[in-house]
């Protein structure tokens, strides 16, 4: 396979080790845990939250707001918007939606003193189970997915949006997987974050993918994909 691997498709074959069920659940919790430094760190999460959400809710500062996040993991990207609303005194209401019991003594301790957060075990491919929001938001989540799952998603997450629908994943690049190999090293010890993210990265995404996803399957729905630095590719339709 050499230094960098074949990324001209996307791996839908290989399964990361912390979506596996007979995965260690210590070094899945200490995954999950390290997830908070590396999304603070890479994933531009915060910077979209803060163009695609939070700037339509500074547009009515009286309306009480609802998102979900979906694929919330530990909650550490639900616990930052509620830290956000709080500090533009913003109301919002924020469901955490992860469908893996093996993680969730990680997410009631993260989301412990935050009331506006509410913990939700559940599959992402019945968001219609849950009602309507004003924004429907997942990192990193899409690229665990394969296609006909990502198509019932976002048509699920489309209809039971008020607001923007916005998905954060993986830009499918030989430099990020370059840059992954280079750097998570530094922040991954004892975890799955090392291997699981370079194949997450292989099972990642260009822009033509998800353009010719949305075009063929949501013809009426306007909707922008855009990169974002470090390597990440977001959809978003509002």
């Amino acid at each position: 396979m050499g230094i960098i691997p074949d990324l001209r498709e996307r791996n839908l074959t290989d399964k990361e080790d912390m979506d596996l069920a007979e995965a260690n659940v210590a070094t899945l919790l200490r995954t999950v845990r390290r997830f908070r430094l590396i999304n603070m760190l890479f994933s531009a999460s915060r910077k979209i939250l803060r163009d695609h959400v939070f700037s339509i809710m500074e547009r009515d500062r009286q309306r009480h707001y609802t998102l979900l996040d979906v694929g919330a993991g530990g909650c550490d990207i639900a616990v930052w918007c509620v830290q956000e609303a709080r500090q533009r005194n913003l109301r919002l209401k924020v469901t955490a939606l992860d469908n893996d019991l093996r993680i969730l003594p990680v997410a009631q301790q993260a989301v412990r003193t935050y009331p506006e957060i509410t913990l939700q075990v559940g599959n992402a491919l019945e968001l219609e189970k849950l009602g309507m929001f004003d924004f429907i938001f997942s990192n990193h989540f899409l690229h665990h997915l394969g296609w006909d799952e990502i198509k019932l998603l976002l048509m699920q997450a489309l209809t039971h949006t008020r607001l923007a629908l916005v998905m954060n994943d993986l830009r499918r690049t030989h430099w990020s997987y370059l840059g992954c190999s280079l750097l998570l090293p530094f922040f991954s010890h004892g975890s799955f974050a090392f291997k699981d993210g370079r194949l997450s990265i292989r099972r990642g995404f260009t822009a033509s993918e998800l353009i010719d996803l949305m075009d063929s399957s949501f013809p009426e729905v306007r909707y922008i994909v855009k990169e974002v630095f470090p390597a990440r590719i977001v959809i978003v339709s509002s």
